[in-house]
């Protein structure tokens, strides 16, 4: 009973109440501690560096709160040499000041490449080919032959390349492909021995 009378007293109710006050401003002060220590709201947006020349990112003091590391570098026909393409973290992420941010640039000297053998494989076959070894299909040559939109041969800048060979990456590689049963021998007669055709029309 005397216990029970002491749980209930005000001296314990008192010094309870201190206690718990106590716990939670150490808790407070610990958080609020680790908020500071971590600078919990203090963080920046990373920018869209993508398309911009690497020594005009490095160049530029708006950008002094970050750290650059080129890790890759690709070519690409398309893009200028020296600029960047991709970038870890993406742009808007939010990172710390000093944050290391991880670019993909392009190169100067083209990757190269193996130039597959594209003879006797249609033109859907031939294209995705292309693709997968990194080269682009130019100009389509049609020529009298019985297989009907089979490659024939392959043509980079107008002499014909053997398969093996090393090649730049993003070289345009034309191709003439047989007529088949298409064309009728009038039809033939007006193209002449052959007609050219943009790679767009295959379908």
């Amino acid at each position: 009973m005397d216990f029970f009378r002491f749980l209930f007293s005000r001296k314990f109710l008192k010094h309870l109440l201190i206690a718990i006050g106590i716990t939670v401003v150490l808790v407070w002060t610990t958080l609020q501690s680790l908020s500071w220590y971590t600078k919990h709201n203090d963080h920046l947006i990373v920018p869209d560096f993508r398309g911009l020349y690497i020594q005009e990112v490095l160049g530029n003091p708006e950008n002094r709160n970050y750290q650059f590391s080129v890790v890759d570098s690709i070519f690409d026909a398309d893009k200028p040499s020296g600029s960047i393409l991709s970038q870890d973290p993406y742009p808007g992420s939010k990172v710390k000041k000093n944050r290391m941010l991880y670019l993909t640039i392009t190169t100067m000297v083209p990757e190269k490449t193996t130039m597959p053998d594209l003879r006797d494989l249609t033109l859907r076959q031939a294209q995705t080919m292309l693709e997968s070894a990194g080269l682009k299909l130019g100009r389509l040559l049609y020529i009298r032959s019985f297989d009907e939109d089979a490659v024939q041969n392959q043509l980079f800048k107008g002499r014909s390349i053997m398969a093996g060979a090393e090649i730049d990456k993003g070289s345009v590689i034309d191709l003439t492909v047989g007529m088949g049963a298409k064309a009728s021998e009038a039809s033939l007669d007006s193209l002449g021995a052959d007609s050219i055709m943009g790679a767009n029309n295959i379908n």
